[in-house]
């Protein structure tokens, strides 16, 4: 069954990759930020996957779209989707939920999920499916100078109470993308809401047998055992550097890539796709870093521990106040991959990973080009959406590629509940409806016995004989 699906904030396309990959058929996407939708109109909207592209409303232009202008500009549009779309998906912007932010309530980005319930509510879709992180399901604790410290409900929750009041159970679900074939420790958030849901179905969709059994389904079919664990060195070993030939970066003047040789593991070649072996990926444009710099990471990986953040102590010796310094581990699992590119340094060479090596710890393919500039900085990091923010901000194909997967069971099976009850509320009809009418026969009898007895009555008493009205 395939279901055709919205995808709201749809940044570059890691969603809608994946549910596309899990058989699913694109109507619309939404995302304002110009190059990030450039990046997904190139690789979803104006080239088939698997077959299929972006079905796409003739009276929306194909271009970058803010939901609330979309929705002003667009309604009678958006409103002609009614009936046509099976989900509606998408993450809000996460940045004022995020633990690693400052999580302020007032921050206007943490209301922009109510731009995402009206439209569920214009479309009416058999199914939501909304992404964040964990932080959305955490209180916030706000302080005013006049009055103590109040707590304030999650937005999850209130998500949640809203759809509600839409027609829609729902449940949340936190899923960790490297239980579903990514090599990145990466939780996330997920509510998934069902109209007019039966609670066998909401029941189910929580249940570990029932995610257990689809990620067995979901893994096989990319080639991994329940039990496989997918390693930064599984992902990243063929785009190592050392002793390879510096190119001049097609894309990018003044800076070098290294030649590529081909793939070396099973997780490399699932990512190349129909790519030629020796054909390089898009986006392996190197750092240039100062010697300075160079020399600060060699520091890290002669006295830092491998996949884990560096210390205070180091912190201090290098001189820097950055908190969130990550030096790799090989053989270990990458922690969340965010938009910061100096975050993390590669597990043997002095440098910060290039943008496709971020990619494939998200499970991007290497056919997947990414477009616009590579990093920004200053005031423009709130308008920008520069290559590594792109990545750092989508949700990995292969955990979207289950959520497909999960959705379109969960699905079939709230249809079956409905069914069975429709079939047992007829029987139980039927049933009510049999027993009236022998009772109704039985009062039948009785008025005609009582006819009967008034007219032999009749014949030797004067006195008028009542009828019982209630019985027929």
């Amino acid at each position: 069954m395939s279901l055709k699906f919205v995808d709201l904030f749809a940044g570059c396309g890691g969603l809608s990759l994946g549910l596309v990959q899990a058989g699913h058929q694109g109507v619309l996407a939404v995302e304002k930020a110009r190059d990030a939708f450039a990046t997904l109109n190139a690789n979803l909207v104006e080239r088939p996957v698997d077959g299929r592209t972006f079905l796409w409303p003739d009276s929306i232009p194909k271009q970058a779209h803010d939901l609330v202008e979309l929705l002003t500009n667009y309604r009678d549009a958006i409103a002609s989707l009614n009936g046509k779309v099976d989900v509606v998906v998408g993450g809000p912007p996460c940045q004022g939920f995020s633990v690693y932010g400052d999580r302020k309530p007032n921050d206007l980005r943490n209301s922009l999920y109510r731009r995402y319930l009206e439209f569920v509510e214009i479309v009416r879709p058999r199914a939501v499916l909304l992404e964040n992180v964990e932080g959305i399901n955490m209180p916030f604790i706000q302080k005013r100078s006049s009055s103590d410290k109040r707590t304030l409900n999650t937005a999850a929750l209130r998500i949640q109470n809203q759809l509600r009041t839409m027609g829609y159970g729902s449940v949340a679900l936190r899923l960790c993308a490297s239980q579903y074939g990514a090599p990145q420790v990466r939780p996330r958030f997920f509510i998934v809401a069902i109209k007019d849901a039966h609670q066998e179905s909401l029941d189910l969709a929580v249940k570990d047998e029932f995610l257990e059994e689809i990620r067995k389904v979901h893994l096989e079919a990319i080639g991994l055992t329940p039990g496989a664990r997918v390693t930064i060195r599984d992902a990243l070993s063929d785009l190592e550097i050392q002793g390879k030939v510096r190119l001049e970066c097609p894309d990018t003047r003044g800076f070098e890539q290294a030649h590529y040789e081909g793939p070396k593991t099973a997780f490399q070649h699932a990512m190349r796709g129909d790519m030629e072996a020796a054909t390089a990926p898009s986006s392996i444009r190197l750092p240039r870093h100062a010697p300075s710099t160079i020399e600060k990471f060699r520091l890290i990986q002669a006295k830092g521990v491998p996949g884990h953040k560096i210390s205070a102590e180091l912190r201090e010796e290098l001189g820097t106040a950055k908190f969130r310094i990550h030096w790799l581990g090989a053989d270990r699992q990458a922690p969340t991959i965010t938009t910061l590119p100096d975050d993390f340094i590669h597990y043997s060479e002095p440098r910060i990973l290039t943008v496709r090596e971020c990619a494939r710890l998200q499970t991007f393919p290497d056919w997947f080009d990414f477009h616009g500039k590579y990093t920004t900085g200053g005031v423009l990091r709130k308008v920008d959406s520069p290559r590594y923010s792109q990545v750092g901000n989508a949700v990995p194909p292969r955990l979207a590629r289950f959520l497909g997967l999960y959705l379109e069971e969960l699905l079939k099976q709230d249809s079956a509940a409905k069914n069975r009850s429709e079939v047992i509320q007829s029987r139980s009809t039927d049933r009510t409806n049999i027993s009236k009418g022998a009772d109704t026969a039985s009062r039948r009898s009785r008025v005609a016995n009582q006819r009967h007895d008034i007219q032999s009555l009749s014949a030797n008493f004067d006195q008028p004989v009542v009828i019982d009205e209630c019985l027929t």
